[in-house]
């Protein structure tokens, strides 16, 4: 009993990700998304209970429990959602035709391995829904064990699942292959931002501007072609999805809100080629790749950015539009973190 009462006196002084007693507590999120015949989400204390119980009880070796918690996706999990449906439009439009409105910030989710904000993370209402400044930094990272001191979990990269919950739809007209997704140019794009070491002064990462810095997308100098910008750099938007990193694009000329779910994993293994190999070596046994007709990023199958994750790394959302006439309509986007503890 003394074991199971430290594990629980650990988690509630480690899992509060640092809050300091003059910080305001976080507004609750709820959504509004079915989830009646979802399986049960584990919260990381009970996560850390069964561990507990399989180790002392069975006496089963760390890497076996690994490998329940993983084939159960006995995984606890943070949940961002930005809902637009109380707004006076009740929807949220990206039109293109302006790089100032084309490529849009939507939400950023808590730091991997957070079940609550870091004490600097929410000091600011801006940091829901608005981007960082483009700062170009270089890629000094902080030691994992400044992130181990503060959170749960104990391995370098500890994401297993990424859920994206996206209604939306296009301008509802236009278009070659209408109902489809070919030459679809409204999509959502996933962002990655990481805490880097300005300098030697930070010995642990602030989650907020001072450190916290964009990855994905990439920040270019400013160049002769950028019209209008402000500061010496700015993102690198690229005019077509990329397809490593589109999460999903919207049915061509259709004005229905539809929910995409899209679920990347840390097992997922689908190559990016436009065909796949089904292992028998005959051309009669080759596959289309499936991501383009479900309108996801070709790409992005592999499980890579899902398994490149570190702790305290922050995934974002952006919304695209482009060409005269697109334009992106969204509802809700929600995103659905799961790790390993």
């Amino acid at each position: 009993m003394d074991f199971l009462s430290s594990i629980f006196k650990t988690l509630t002084t480690n899992m509060a990700g640092g809050l300091s007693a003059g910080d305001p507590a976080p507004q609750e999120q709820h959504d509004d998304i079915d989830r009646s015949t979802d399986p049960y989400e584990p919260t990381a204390m009970e996560v850390i209970f069964v561990r507990a119980i399989l180790e002392k009880a069975l006496q089963l070796p760390s890497e076996i429990i690994n490998n329940i918690i993983d084939y159960a996706e006995y995984w606890p999990h943070t949940s961002t959602v930005v809902d637009y449906s109380n707004w006076p439009e009740t929807q949220r439009v990206v039109h293109s035709g302006d790089p100032s409105t084309e490529n849009v910030f939507l939400l950023r989710t808590l730091p991997l391995g957070f079940v609550k904000p870091p004490s600097t993370f929410y000091k600011h209402q801006r940091n829901h829904e608005a981007p960082l400044d483009p700062i170009p930094r270089e890629q000094k990272e902080f030691p994992v064990d400044t992130y181990q001191s503060l959170i749960a979990p104990n391995v370098t990269h500890p994401c297993r699942k990424i859920k994206f919950t996206i209604v939306s739809h296009d301008q509802g007209w236009g278009g070659r292959y209408r109902n489809t997704y070919r030459e679809s140019h409204t999509w959502f794009d996933v962002g990655l931002e990481r805490c880097l070491q300005p300098n030697d002064d930070y010995n642990k990462p602030t989650f907020d501007p001072r450190t916290l810095s964009t990855l994905i997308p990439e920040v270019r100098e400013v160049g002769p072609e950028d019209n209008n910008v402000q500061g010496t750099h700015t993102f690198d938007f690229p005019l077509h999805p990329e397809p490593d990193k589109m999460i999903q694009c919207n049915m061509v000329a259709n004005n229905q809100f539809h929910q995409y779910e899209v679920e990347w994993k840390w097992t997922d293994d689908t190559t990016s080629a436009d065909f796949i190999d089904t292992g028998y070596g005959c051309e009669q046994d080759m596959l289309p790749n499936p991501l383009p007709n479900l309108g996801r990023g070709q790409a992005t199958g592999d499980g890579k950015f899902v398994r490149d994750l570190k702790l305290g790394d922050v995934v974002t959302v952006w919304a695209k539009a482009r060409y005269g006439g697109w334009a992106n309509y969204i509802k809700r986007v929600q995103v659905d973190v799961y790790w390993v503890v």
